[in-house]
């Protein structure tokens, strides 16, 4: 029986415990948590069974106590990833599943690397896409041959427009210092993708972007620094908190209302409880008074080693939250968007085809994280 570790249980801690819980719980079960957030530790050790001597609030203790499993699941914040890295090396920990993005400094992310390496430590980054049917079918035919070779890439991110507010106005990744640029912590996937597809180093990069909206200039007339403080904007404003994580009827409201985690910490949380955090707490801001300084529209140019070139575009300003694909071969071409269960491929004088890439219609990341952990557990 595998026992894993994990250090940070936020969503993306609790999201892979879950299925480490409900999917491999022959294989793997969890052996220790650290978080430094008390409420969000015990509803996890009372979930998962776990004694007190498994869980640990400060992580100093945490490390000193040595491997606490066979693997270690970092699932902290973007600018704590290397130094618990670092630390769990330190620890003895040889099998490591750390968050992304890695660092937003090259060399930290050199040295982690470097580091693995010599210690025989297998240290592996959640770029989870690459494991969704999706991706992994659009690497098949690529690899097949029959397209001839990758002439360009035009990918692109579609963030929408309740997803960026709640994560990079409102949220965890609205200070570039604090955390890191929304490209790299939204869209490294995306330019993994980008080099995975082609499959040879980047010999050059380029890119614009721009913090366009979010701002203070642009509040409608009547608007009020929280949304509860009697905005006069409230009513036709799709940024209004209440209504986002609250009010929302079922068959409008967009996945960040199932979140109240995030907002009060527990996993269940009660109206009142929502309400009293969007008095107080920073997702009830409004989003043109938020303190946030990251781009909300980037566009990056890649030019690789033989000539071929990609362009990756990133925009909080979309109804929905998908990716779209085009790349074109020198024998054809593919045409696909991750939220939908097909991809087109066409060949040069040979007509196109449908290619299903999935049964069950799951967003590309879910399914992603889904299989990541299993193919983490079941080697």
């Amino acid at each position: 029986m595998l026992g894993i570790a994990v250090l940070g249980v936020g969503s993306r801690g609790l999201e892979y415990m879950s299925f480490v819980k409900y999917f491999h719980r022959k294989k793997a079960k969890i052996s220790a948590v650290c978080d430094f957030n008390s409420t969000r530790l015990k509803e996890v050790a009372e979930k998962f069974k776990l004694p007190p001597d498994k869980c640990f609030l400060d992580e100093d203790e945490f490390f000193a106590a040595g491997r606490r499993g066979d693997a270690l699941f970092i699932c902290t914040q973007d600018a704590s990833h290397y130094s618990h890295a670092m630390k769990a090396m330190d620890a003895g920990y040889k099998n490591i599943l750390l968050e992304k993005p890695v660092s937003k400094n090259i060399a930290e992310c050199e040295e982690l690397a470097r580091r693995a390496k010599e210690e025989g430590v297998h240290l592996v980054v959640c770029h989870v896409l690459r494991y969704s049917g999706y991706y992994r079918k659009i690497k098949e035919i690529l690899r097949s041959g029959e397209l001839g070779e990758i002439v360009s890439i035009n990918h692109s991110e579609s963030i929408a427009y309740f997803h960026f507010a709640h994560s990079y106005v409102r949220g965890n990744w609205h200070s570039e210092a604090a955390t890191s640029p929304s490209l790299l912590a939204k869209c490294c996937h995306d330019i993994d993708l980008i080099q995975w597809f082609m499959e040879e180093e980047c010999k050059q990069v380029s890119s614009t972007g721009s913090l366009k909206y979010f701002k203070k200039e642009n509040a409608p007339p009547g608007a009020t620094e929280r949304c509860l403080d009697g905005c006069k904007a409230k009513n036709n404003c799709p940024y209004d908190a209440e209504r986002l994580y609250i009010t929302d009827p079922f068959y409008k409201a967009t996945f960040i209302k199932y979140m109240g985690r995030v907002l009060t910490d527990k996993i269940i949380s009660t109206k009142k409880e929502k309400y009293e955090t969007l008095k107080n707490g920073d997702y009830g801001k409004c989003v043109y008074f938020c303190d946030n300084d990251v781009m909300d529209n980037q566009i990056v140019t890649m030019n690789f080693a033989s000539g071929k070139t990609a362009v990756h575009s990133m925009s909080a300003f979309t109804d929905k939250m998908f990716r779209k694909t085009h790349i074109t071969c020198t024998k054809g071409e593919i045409i696909g968007q991750d939220s939908d269960s097909k991809i087109t491929v066409n060949i040069f004088g040979k007509g196109g085809k449908k290619v299903r890439t999935k049964i069950i219609k799951l967003s590309g990341h879910v399914e992603g994280d889904i299989r990541f952990i299993k193919r983490y557990i079941v080697k």
